[in-house]
């Protein structure tokens, strides 16, 4: 296996603290009935069709169906490590140019909470490398953040939907 460095403005990293304990958050990041209730950045998106076989060289595979159609997208887990590190390749089918063979890390850290002292908390780093273009790095950082948002609202049994934008979970 050949590993490639990126040069670091060809990726994004995001840090997010969920206020959950650290087994929760992977949990719902590798559980496919968990993933499609918040795995949607958009107020009219439905994630569907998960799979998640939880091993290296599983495979990682959704649907998000929006009015703007039908999006599909997956990839091979490079790494699992519970609850520490989760992370896979990324493509969306029928969109080569765009985010086309790039690659997902997901790592959870153990957290002080800081609105709830002696509650548990997680930090989550993503990081998404090999965007190519800035428009690739935009709309991922764009999707990215509205996913690890709704992420912090589900793990704490919150619907994402209705606390993101005031509408109620669309069936999946």
């Amino acid at each position: 296996m050949t590993v490639v460095q990126t040069p670091p403005d060809h990726s994004i990293r995001l840090n997010k603290l969920v206020r959950s304990p650290r087994q929760r958050v992977f949990e719902a990041w590798t559980q496919p009935e968990q993933i499609a209730a918040w795995f949607a950045p958009e107020p009219d998106t439905v994630c569907r069709d998960v799979t998640l076989e939880p091993e290296v060289g599983g495979a990682f595979r959704f649907a998000m169906e929006s009015p703007k159609g039908l999006h599909v997208g997956g990839g091979t887990i490079t790494a699992f490590d519970p609850p520490n590190k989760l992370a896979y390749s990324w493509s969306w089918e029928g969109m080569p140019d765009f985010g086309h063979d790039s690659h997902v890390t997901i790592e959870l850290f153990e957290a002080e909470n800081p609105y709830d002292d002696g509650r548990p908390a997680t930090e989550v780093v993503l990081t998404h490398e090999r965007l190519a273009t800035a428009s690739e790095r935009s709309e991922h950082t764009g999707g990215w953040w509205a996913s690890l948002r709704a992420l912090g609202f589900y793990v704490r049994g919150v619907d994402p939907r209705e606390a993101m934008f005031g509408k109620a979970a669309a069936s999946g």
